[in-house]
């Protein structure tokens, strides 16, 4: 009975201790931490601002039953990612702030638990590289469960972080930068063919919009003075995206029925040679992200012009498109 007796205390003192605690204990928590990175700010903040480019590094990756979706645009403000999995549970990642190579700000979901959490990405480039801090702050933790979960979360989190911040290093450092530029731009001329299509479309269209314009350059023995491009008037994953294909010729040649004679305007325009397939994204995202932080206005349309022939050259990572964005 006695046995009992202190056993039973023992209990009553352990049950104070989880209560009386928590009441001392903040409401919130922030964990960080940092590590330098030897590349420049845009490749790291091109493989956080993009959120398909977390697998390439993200500590949170080891459920291999996780289902992704993605919604919004791929990278930037609005981007979000959805996740389930057996171990991960289900969540969302969210950009909700983005300053190009200088700041990311994220809202962390968690589905499960109806919890949220805040990201923050710093990144200041030093003579020794680009120090990156990484910080998850969480707020209103509740008594008292959340109150001890903060306490040991820091313990649980910050070995994840720095791992992340460690695999991030190594992708960064190895991954080439794009190189982009403002160059100027005399006109083109050209026949073009002006269309419409969805996105899956887009490759028959300027497949059959080419054929055409090829088969007026070689029946009326015209020269063509570079190569085939396109311009994109807008982007719509989800809808119509107009888009005009086009051929090089010299001023002034006369076109016929859908082929129309085109110039490709004079003037400045942000460039950068994407290599590899036909999936430009990161590229462009690339390039918004220059223009951006260097407080540039494009205008309401942009060009690709296809180097590569993919018939004579089987490899696609030697694929070449030029893409220019135009300014005002």
């Amino acid at each position: 009975m006695k046995a009992l007796k202190v056993f039973g205390f023992i209990i009553l003192i352990l049950i104070a201790i989880f209560l009386i605690i928590p009441l001392f204990l903040a409401d919130s928590v922030t964990i960080s931490s940092e590590k330098t990175i030897q590349a420049k700010p845009a490749a790291v903040f091109q493989q956080v601002n993009l959120l398909r480019n977390w697998k390439n590094w993200s500590p949170f990756e080891t459920d291999t039953t996780m289902v992704d979706t993605y919604e919004g645009p791929e990278a930037g403000v609005g981007a979000k990612r959805t996740w389930s999995g057996k171990k991960s549970g289900n969540g969302s990642l969210t950009i909700i702030e983005s300053e190009p190579y200088n700041m990311i700000r994220t809202q962390l979901e968690f589905g499960d638990e109806g919890s949220s959490a805040t990201g923050t990405w710093n990144l200041n480039e030093t003579e020794e590289g680009v120090r990156v801090v990484w910080a998850i702050h969480i707020a209103d933790l509740r008594y008292p469960f959340e109150r001890w979960y903060g306490l040991m979360s820091k313990s649980v989190m910050k070995p994840l972080m720095e791992q992340g911040l460690t695999t991030l290093k190594t992708v960064a450092e190895a991954k080439p930068v794009v190189d982009i530029k403002v160059i100027d731009l005399d006109a083109q001329p050209s026949l073009a063919i002006l269309d419409s299509t969805t996105i899956d479309g887009i490759g028959e269209m300027l497949g059959r919009s080419y054929g055409a314009i090829m088969g007026y350059i070689m029946e009326k023995q015209i020269a063509m003075t570079g190569l085939p491009f396109a311009v994109y008037y807008n982007w719509d994953p989800d809808g119509i995206i107009v888009i005009r294909a086009g051929v090089p010729v010299a001023e002034g040649t006369k076109g016929h029925g859908n082929i129309e004679y085109f110039e490709l305007p004079a003037g400045k325009a942000v460039f950068a040679k994407h290599f590899g397939g036909y999936d430009t994204g990161a590229t462009h995202y690339a390039i918004d992200d220059y223009m951006k932080a260097n407080k540039i206005e494009g205008n309401n349309y942009i060009w690709e012009v296809y180097v590569t022939d993919p018939s004579t050259e089987p490899d696609t990572a030697k694929w070449e498109t030029d893409i220019y964005y135009p300014l005002k």
